[in-house]
């Protein structure tokens, strides 16, 4: 008869590291909702009702937690996409502008007229992938090729597409008859569903997609080869190259992945939720990825309450600026002091290494007292 297992006395150092990484990150968010309520304070007439309604608003009734789930979908895309870059210590900070592109790209069929319905949403998808994928590779290819910094690379090339994105909607894609910068309608052939459709209380099926999307990312990343070749990549290149691993081919299949979940969100993006496309910059959604990327430690188990979090906010803060003088750009700065603090890498670092030592020492003991 199998005995049950018996629990060990001590945590290891790799348990100890985890544990104080989740306490680094509820005190990031904790420390973010109390700048939050500071700011609140002293910029509104009436702080205590709003801090109320910054707590409380995307719960407080059945449209504003649609409004909630809405602002939820595009964050899961990108925010998976950015943990498969981020895994493999591939600093591309193009899906922000990756995310414009695919919606852009997948405008261009989805405004098709006479294509079959669920074709016509797979081949507008299919076009937002490579329009997403085709940005993140240009960085990781001018790594791969010339050595280039991805970083420096990827942040440069968003002002070049923020702008070439800007041309396109305003120009050779708007519609005269719109009577606003605007691409024209889509087809109602390559809409996406609502699985929640009660008059202005709407949610559609991106969010369930997204949620896919997630569970893929995290299979992928743990459950593949690819997975561990971009997690062992991300944690020593020098060990990755020295087993033989090709670290060029990592990053840039990373990028093609990152590439087709980011242009992939952006379809669900316009064919769910929008008309047709009237951005005239990137959305930002892939800045709230590298956010919430860093809130889950770029594993997607932890993607969802993450976005969660960011979204909430996101949709506190909107109603704030409805409903009082408070503005937005709280949230803004929230967010900042949620990678700050998360960055950080000395906080509680002395009270990590005591905690190493004790249980080392507990380790010890016990190893003394079995043998």
């Amino acid at each position: 008869m199998n005995k049950k297992k018996e629990k060990l006395p001590y945590l290891s150092a790799i348990e100890v590291e985890k544990q104080f990484s989740i306490i680094r990150t509820a005190m990031a968010a904790g420390i973010a909702i109390l700048f939050c309520f500071v700011l609140i304070i002293l910029s509104s007439k009436n702080p205590s009702q709003d801090i109320i309604t910054f707590l409380t608003a995307p719960v407080s009734s059945f449209n504003r937690f649609c409004t909630f789930l809405i602002k939820l979908s595009p964050l899961l895309f990108t925010s998976c996409a950015t943990c498969i870059l981020f895994s493999a210590d591939t600093p591309n900070c193009s899906v922000e502008t990756a995310f414009f592109m695919g919606a852009i790209s997948a405008t261009a069929i989805g405004t098709i007229q006479g294509i079959p319905p669920v074709i016509h949403f797979l081949l507008m998808a299919l076009a937002g992938m490579v329009g997403a994928s085709i940005v993140l590779l240009i960085p990781s290819l001018l790594n791969f090729t010339f050595n280039a910094n991805i970083l420096v690379c990827s942040l440069m090339l968003n002002y070049i597409m923020n702008l070439l994105g800007n041309y396109l909607v305003t120009g050779p894609m708007k519609d005269p008859s719109a009577g606003w910068e605007a691409s024209a309608k889509i087809a109602t052939s390559a809409k996406l569903p609502k699985f929640i459709n009660m008059g202005p209380s709407q949610v559609h099926c991106g969010l369930l997609i997204g949620l896919a999307v997630v569970v893929l990312a995290w299979f992928l990343l743990y459950k593949s080869k690819f997975g561990y070749e971009s997690r062992t990549v991300g944690a020593n290149r020098s060990f990755a190259r020295f087993s033989g691993i090709n670290i060029g081919k990592v990053v840039v299949m990373g990028s093609v992945v990152a590439g087709a979940m980011t242009g992939l969100g952006s379809a669900c993006e316009i064919s769910g939720y929008f008309d047709r496309l009237q951005w005239n910059t990137s959305p930002g959604y892939g800045w709230d990825a590298i956010m919430i990327a860093t809130l889950a430690h770029n594993n997607p188990k932890f993607v969802v309450p993450a976005a969660m979090f960011v979204a909430y906010i996101r949709t506190s803060a909107d109603m704030l600026n409805i409903t009082s003088v408070v503005p937005i750009e709280v949230v803004e700065i929230a967010q900042q002091v949620v990678i700050v603090m998360i960055a950080a890498k000395g906080l509680l670092s002395g009270l990590e290494k005591k905690s190493v030592v004790k249980n080392a020492k507990k380790q010890m003991a016990y190893v003394k007292e079995e043998g």
